[in-house]
C-alpha cells in the first residue's frame, strides 16, 4: 500500500492516513484511514524523526498538528504559539520546497512506510461496502 497524504494530530492524539493505493497495488477509492489508541501512539512515535527535523529547523517548537501530502510535496504543521502572552494564535508552517523539503522528505518517506503498516489492519477490518457519512 502507498500512502498519498497523512495528518498528524498530535494535540488530539489521531491519525489519519489516505492511501494512494491498496495492498493490492490498485487505486485506492473510499475514505481515509483513522488511526487511534495504540495505533495512533505507534504512529506518532513512529514520527519523531520528522518532529526532530522540525524542531531542528527552529529549536523548542511544539507541534500540533503536521499534514504531509506526497502528490503536491507539501508539509503543513500547526505549531502552538511562540510568545502566547502577546499573541495567543497557533502558528502555521508550509513547506513546498527548497532544502527544508529535501530534508523532511525521506524521514516523511520511512513515516509512511509506518504508517501504511498501522492501517492494514484498520482498512481490513472495514466492510467492503464501507462508506463514511
Amino acid at each position: 500500500m502507498q500512502i498519498r497524504s497523512f495528518k498528524l494530530r498530535v494535540a488530539d492524539r489521531h491519525v489519519r492516513v489516505v492511501p494512494k493505493t491498496d495492498a493490492e497495488g490498485c487505486p485506492f477509492a473510499g475514505p481515509g484511514v483513522d488511526l487511534r489508541g495504540e495505533r495512533a501512539e505507534q504512529a506518532l512515535t513512529a514520527a519523531r524523526p520528522v518532529f526532530e527535523a522540525l524542531a531542528s529547523f527552529e529549536p523548542g517548537v511544539v507541534i500540533r498538528s503536521l499534514s504531509f501530502d506526497f502528490d503536491r510535496e507539501r508539509l503543513l504543521a500547526t505549531l502552538e504559539p511562540t510568545t502566547p502572552e502577546s499573541d495567543p494564535r497557533p502558528r502555521v508552517v508550509r513547506i513546498d520546497g527548497g532544502p527544508a523539503l529535501r530534508t523532511l522528505l525521506p524521514l516523511a518517506a520511512a513515516l509512511a512506510t509506518s504508517l501504511a503498516e498501522l492501517a492494514k489492519p484498520v482498512l481490513a477490518e472495514r466492510p467492503k461496502d464501507h462508506v463514511e457519512a
